[in-house]
């Protein structure tokens, strides 16, 4: 029996469906996701469909479901369906489509259920699993980033986030910060021609799993981390 965390799927069901094949995933085992499985790819409404059907499958709300929320509830300001309106909306609305009335109101509720973060303890190590960065708001918690955001001390807990891309990182010894959209590009241009791949980005405070699915970068990923071990599958 294993736990495993994913995050950021961004509807790319063919590598949803590659990593549980790699993972060997089972009904004795655990996949906690991190959020965001809809939006830019494809298929985000039927892998979330999946993990309706599938109790060992445990999701936390993501930002693109919190705007998903937001753009479909009664009476939403212009403001709010705008907002998921530029952020790569239009495959979700496509997959909603294909779905009867009372399909996309399950649809809709399973993401309202959806908590903000897990807390769990395997063997002896505690993690705290969150989209955004550990916070007191469902907003801040779907929307915060390490690099802007204050990143709450947890000495004895390891957190893992998605959310932010890990190709926006620059680490040093004392901090993360940002890269432009310039550099952000550039770099992995740069990664490609080395032929490298995106991988995860271990912080100090932080472990962050978003391989950039859903991006138009040829060097993404799908990422996932066994809990038991912290070893990294990729695909």
């Amino acid at each position: 029996m294993s736990h495993y965390v994913v995050s950021d799927v961004h509807g790319e069901d063919d590598r949803w469906k590659a990593m549980l094949e790699k993972i060997h995933f089972s009904a004795q085992d655990t996949l906690y996701i991190l959020g965001d499985v809809v939006d830019r790819g494809p298929h985000g409404v039927e892998i979330l469909q999946e993990i309706m059907r599938t109790p060992n499958m445990k999701m936390l709300l993501g930002n693109h479901e919190f705007m998903c929320l937001r753009y479909f509830a009664p009476d939403a300001p212009e403001k709010h369906i705008q907002h998921w309106n530029r952020n790569g909306n239009t495959p979700t609305l496509e997959g909603f489509s294909r779905l009867n009335q009372p399909e996309r109101e399950q649809v809709l509720e399973f993401l309202r259920s959806l908590p903000t973060h897990f807390e769990l303890t395997v063997g002896e190590q505690k993690f705290y699993l969150v989209h955004g960065l550990p916070a007191d708001t469902v907003y801040d918690e779907v929307w915060h980033r390490p690099y802007k955001d204050p990143i709450p001390p947890m000495t004895d807990c390891q957190i893992i986030v998605g959310h932010t891309p890990v190709s926006c990182f620059v680490h040093t010894d004392t901090q993360a910060y940002s890269r432009t959209d310039e550099e952000e590009r550039a770099y992995v241009q740069q990664m490609c021609a080395r032929g490298e791949k995106l991988t995860i980005f271990h912080h100090p405070q932080y472990i962050d799993i978003d391989c950039c699915c859903g991006y138009d970068f040829p060097n993404r990923q799908l990422a996932c981390i066994r809990l038991e071990d912290m070893q990294e599958f990729y695909v």
